[in-house]
């Protein structure tokens, strides 16, 4: 074993890499946690400056969202009990459930002496007790029969209108109690991830609990995966997602829009929908639509573009005819996560119609079309529930949703749909203020004349560096390798070129070259490779900022940053 341990020190010193992956430098960025904000803005400052956006909208919480926030951590506790809370001791629960019960919202009611009650069971406060008194203690008895235990708060967002304050609060990974197959006597645990709603209504000036419901990941899957199986080359309406809002909103308004009323928003705007694929070596890796916000200028997200440059080698485009040659992107702005693109060969000069998103009403009607599989469009339909700044409705999205059009019962577009909420009962759109910045812009610009950066350029400028000639040297027989491959699916979630690989007594030597060392350390180019081993059921015994070692029963990986390389290695024990 000693000759094993110095043989591993002097491969480390001097050797790596194996089937080169690509001549362009492509890494995943979805679980990276690095700071981008100057990257972006020298992304943006190629764009003629002409064609800046301006448009803001503030993403940093006040001091009541954060209050907010604190109390949903808080409303969570009272209703689960702490992290991996299986104990708890008898004088724990009562407590607990005493202050989950004192936070309710119960507003004193009106007197009416003529009512056999003696209060004034036509109030709003009456109204509001009833759902409140209902609601609250029945989550309560709901929960302790899911036995839900978590381990950590996820992304905690929230919106307040007026007295009234809405938070969702993701519990990432937790634990549902679900009844044994095997044995009907006992139970099962499945994993999910939990998302919970909370509505505070104001009361003398503090925030009470009014309303909660909660669903898991797989409500949110199996209702998209109905939407996705319905798509069609024709016009198909999605059932309302059903999330138990009733007794908090009013649908009357949506259940007033008939189908002729949706198939005349659907004919109308079709033609000015588009459907982009991101590709890395000939597999799609991304999903977005967009649509024309004027001829030949397609809106689409900033976070689909910045996610296409970094992680694949190109994109396409299609409207719902054909594929659409892109000449270029035009301009961008990462705060409201929008971007513009400029295509030709398209057969028809039709854009969408703004509205005026302010126009738009709590519990007004929203209609989102969009493609999913690419083998046509669907409507789905919900209502508004926020329409401050960014637009919330009850419209569950996928992730290949975003850049998708909002529209109003008149078929005007009143905001384009983000990546901010998805696989959630609440979606999230950037308001048509922004779109309108974009129209008034390029309204009267010469199409003809304006400048355009190409992808390829922002990629090589920003996203990869290209190779030195560095010679590709793997001494790994293949029958061996394709073994050791397999640990950590190595070749799948380390995405940087490889230039050496050796083997010997059972030990193999990576090296990677990081070519964008100077935006992140080759340690966090290695987070789906070192997020794998874990799910394989690797036990990390070290961690540092530059090494980081894992094994199992059969294997120990060794994970290095050495200047502008990724150093792995794999010893067989």
């Amino acid at each position: 074993m000693k000759k094993r341990l110095l043989f591993v020190a002097l491969l480390l010193v001097g050797i790596t890499f194996v089937n080169a992956v690509s001549k362009k430098f492509v890494f995943n960025s979805s679980k990276l946690s690095f700071s981008s904000n100057n990257k972006k803005s020298s992304v943006v400052s190629n764009f003629n400056k002409d064609y800046s956006l301006s448009y803001s909208i503030s993403n940093e919480d006040g001091e009541e969202e954060k209050e907010i926030k604190n109390l949903a951590k808080k409303t969570t506790y009272l209703l689960f009990g702490d992290f991996n809370n299986i104990n708890e001791s008898s004088e724990d629960y009562f407590k607990r459930k005493k202050d989950w019960e004192a936070l309710r919202y119960n507003p004193e009611i009106p007197k009416d002496s003529s009512n056999i009650f003696g209060l004034d069971t036509k109030s709003q406060e009456f109204a509001d007790d009833a759902v409140s008194g209902m609601t609250i203690a029945q989550i309560f008895s709901q929960a302790e029969e899911l036995g839900l235990i978590y381990n950590s708060y996820g992304d905690i967002r929230v919106t307040i209108n007026n007295n009234l304050a809405i938070s969702s609060i993701l519990l990432p990974k937790v634990k549902i109690k679900t009844q044994s197959k095997s044995d009907p006597l006992k139970y099962d645990y499945k994993e999910t991830n939990y998302v919970m709603y909370y509505y505070y209504k104001k009361l003398k000036d503090k925030w009470k609990l009014y309303y909660s419901y909660g669903e898991s990941k797989d409500d949110i899957s199996n209702y998209l995966s109905d939407v996705e199986s319905t798509e069609s080359k024709t016009m198909s309406v999605a059932p309302t997602y059903q999330s138990d809002l009733s007794k908090v909103y009013k649908f009357d308004k949506l259940n007033k829009l008939s189908e002729q009323d949706l198939n005349n928003i659907y004919n109308a705007n079709v033609k000015n929908m588009v459907f982009f694929n991101c590709y890395y070596n000939n597999k799609i890796i991304a999903s977005a639509n967009g649509f024309f916000i004027r001829d030949g200028l397609i809106v689409t997200t900033w976070s689909f573009l910045e996610k296409s440059l970094i992680d694949g080698q190109f994109i396409t485009v299609k409207d719902n005819s054909k594929v659409l040659e892109i000449e270029g992107i035009v301009t961008a702005n990462p705060e409201t996560d929008l971007a513009v693109i400029k295509v030709k060969n398209r057969d028809n000069n039709s854009y969408v119609k703004l509205g005026n998103y302010k126009d738009a009403k709590v519990e007004d009607p929203a209609i989102v079309i969009s493609s999913k599989t690419e083998t046509g469009a669907i409507v789905q339909k919900g209502i508004i529930i926020s329409n401050k700044d960014y637009i919330q409705t009850t419209i569950p999205l996928l992730e290949s949703d975003e850049g998708s059009p909002l529209f109003n019962q008149k078929g005007e577009v009143i905001g384009i749909n983000t990546s901010k909420a998805t696989n959630s009962s609440i979606s999230i759109a950037v308001n048509s203020d922004a779109l309108k910045e974009i129209q008034d812009k390029f309204k009267s610009i010469n199409l003809d004349k304006i400048s355009l950066i190409s992808f390829d350029e922002l990629k090589e400028k920003y996203y990869y560096i290209k190779y030195e000639n560095e010679k590709v040297i793997n001494d790994i027989p293949k029958w061996r390798w394709k073994s050791y491959s397999k640990i950590g699916n190595v070749e799948d979630t380390i995405k940087l070129k490889l230039i050496k690989a050796s083997y010997k007594d059972g030990i193999v030597s990576l090296r990677y070259k990081n070519n964008i060392s100077q935006y992140i350390t080759s340690m966090q180019l290695a987070t789906d490779f070192k997020a794998k081993l874990i799910d394989e059921g690797y036990k990390e015994i070290t961690k540092e900022n530059n090494k980081s070692i894992y094994k199992n029963n059969k294997y120990q990986v060794i994970i290095m940053d050495e200047f502008d390389y990724l150093i792995v290695v794999m010893v067989k024990l």
